[in-house]
């Protein structure tokens, strides 16, 4: 019964979601509704900046793991979607939840930064992409820890001694504060639209975030692809994540009271900075990482 929990990230987005639907359905006839979906221009950008937060999200992950086997004086071997090591410690068990306690740490530390950058650069939607992944890509680790032993986070649960029932708590903790930081991300996201006419009600609210959220991860994620590879079965990985924290940005979208509304250049220009920074990223990935960087 408790294996069900991880899928509380899924059923309440839907459950929110058709409840949003059934409130506001009479307020789907609002003038000029066609303006309020998110332009193309909008769903690249966001795809890009989606894809470029995974990686480097990731990435900080997978280097904090070999680090951490560096630590206790083994040999690791940073990858661009993985790590390995040499040789054993009593406390491997230990430092391999070091990635997953890392990422949540940055994306605290990336969500304050977000407060003091100009909400109207990409480099917002940046940051705000970035935190996010930090979240998204972290807690769902603590969430199934108890559950599947044999993963990173997991294997750092058995080395403290945390058994079922403190391990169903935190579940239970990360599930909610999980679907507690999308509730807010879609507030945050909604603020970057074009225009107020834009969060004039729910279902111009769900038509925006449509574009950047569902869209924009989904695209993002099929951008990821090259940066996994090889093996091929690691793609699956950026679809993962964008299945279980998105939905809940976007079922959120009804009841999310933005504030004002900024007018974000991504609506309305493509960025070009985040394009080469992700190119130069992914031949760091495939020509240095995917042959293994030894970290001793």
């Amino acid at each position: 019964m408790f294996h069900f929990i991880p899928f509380l990230l899924l059923v309440v987005p839907i459950f929110y979601g058709v409840i949003g639907y059934l409130k506001n359905k009479n307020s789907s006839k609002e003038p000029n509704q066609n303006k309020n979906w998110a332009s193309s221009t909008a769903v690249f950008n966001s795809a890009v900046l989606y894809a470029l937060s995974f990686n480097l999200i990731f990435f900080i992950q997978e280097l904090f793991l070999a680090l951490g086997k560096k630590w206790l004086g083994l040999r690791a071997y940073l990858y661009h979607n993985n790590h390995n090591w040499d040789g054993t410690h009593p406390m491997e068990g230990l430092a391999q939840g070091l990635g997953a306690l890392a990422i949540l740490i940055f994306g605290v530390i990336v969500f304050q930064l977000t407060k003091v950058v100009k909400q109207t650069s990409w480099l917002y939607v940046f940051l705000v992409w970035l935190s996010f992944q930090g979240f998204a890509q972290s807690l769902p680790q603590f969430i199934t820890a108890f559950i599947a032993r044999d993963t990173d986070t997991g294997q750092a649960f058995t080395y403290l001694k945390i058994g079922d029932t403190l391990g169903l708590l935190i579940s239970i903790i990360c599930t909610f504060l999980m679907l507690y930081i999308c509730a807010v991300y879609s507030k945050i996201f909604l603020r970057i639209s074009p225009n107020h006419s834009t969060v004039f009600n729910a279902f111009s609210k769900f038509r925006y975030l449509f574009g950047i959220i569902i869209l924009g991860s989904l695209l993002g994620a099929v951008i990821c692809i090259p940066f996994r590879i090889m093996p091929l079965d690691r793609a699956i990985m950026p679809f993962m994540v964008t299945l279980i924290s998105v939905p809940m940005i976007w079922a959120y979208a009804w009841k999310a009271s933005p504030g004002k509304v900024n007018n974000n250049v991504i609506n309305h220009k493509t960025a070009l900075v985040p394009i080469s920074i992700l190119f130069l990223l992914l031949l760091f990935f495939q020509l240095v990482l995917a042959k293994g960087v030894v970290i001793e």
